[in-house]
């Protein structure tokens, strides 16, 4: 029997990451803080892809879905908030691309890379709600175009996720409660909607999708 490509997803113990996971459960390897891989950790990186490696080679996939939020105004956030949201957002998606796509792009074969942001970062206005946060996401969205263009010719994609209000046990309740009557599809995501995102972009029908964020927010951005 064929093997089946394997995902990783750092950062699926709980929230839109968790429910990843538990789509891909049959194939997927997830590696979490609470597990031992700390993504804000350049020596637990390498010492965890190299178990990975040496069980599965390298990844088909890899889904990064770690990131802290704080709401905050800018000029009422503490120095060690800015940097822990900075580290959680944008540290740990280049020290993780920087540990995993190298072997991706060594393997030959085409790949999948998807990130998440936030809904509305790309986007030439002011966030006034969790400006340190969608700092770091647009970040985020940057880190993936570059790095959509210099794999693109190793049948790599590098896509990002922006979701607006998806309601999980550990989402922002106080904020979608609040943000609830400007949707114009009159309701909040679940992580269903997320991962059918995900599905698609894991595709091969999405072979020719890179370099993109997608937001998934009911809307909203509108």
């Amino acid at each position: 029997m064929t093997a089946l490509p394997r995902i990783l997803i750092v950062g699926g113990g709980q929230g839109i990451g968790r429910a990843i996971a538990e789509a891909y459960a049959d194939r997927c390897t997830v590696w979490t803080r609470a597990g031992g891989v700390d993504a804000t950790d350049p020596a637990a990186l390498a010492r965890a892809f190299a178990a990975f490696q040496a069980a599965h080679g390298a990844p088909y996939a890899l889904v990064h879905a770690v990131g802290d939020f704080a709401e905050l105004p800018l000029l009422g956030t503490d120095l060690d908030t800015y940097r822990h949201v900075f580290a959680s957002n944008v540290d740990s998606v280049f020290l993780t691309l920087r540990t995993i796509v190298p072997a991706m792009v060594a393997a030959g074969r085409p790949g999948r890379v998807v990130l998440f942001a936030a809904a509305g970062v790309d986007r030439q206005r002011g966030m006034r709600r969790a400006p340190v946060y969608f700092a770091a996401k647009a970040a985020v969205v940057q880190l993936a175009r570059s790095l959509a263009a210099e794999v693109a010719p190793h049948a790599i994609t590098v896509n990002v996720i922006a979701p607006g209000l998806i309601v999980h046990p550990h989402s922002h309740q106080e904020s979608q409660r609040r943000l609830l009557p400007k949707i114009p599809a009159g309701r909040t995501g679940t992580v269903d909607d997320v991962v059918g995102t995900v599905r698609h972009l894991l595709s091969p029908a999405a072979a020719y999708v890179t370099g993109e964020v997608l937001t998934i927010d009911g809307g909203l951005q509108l």
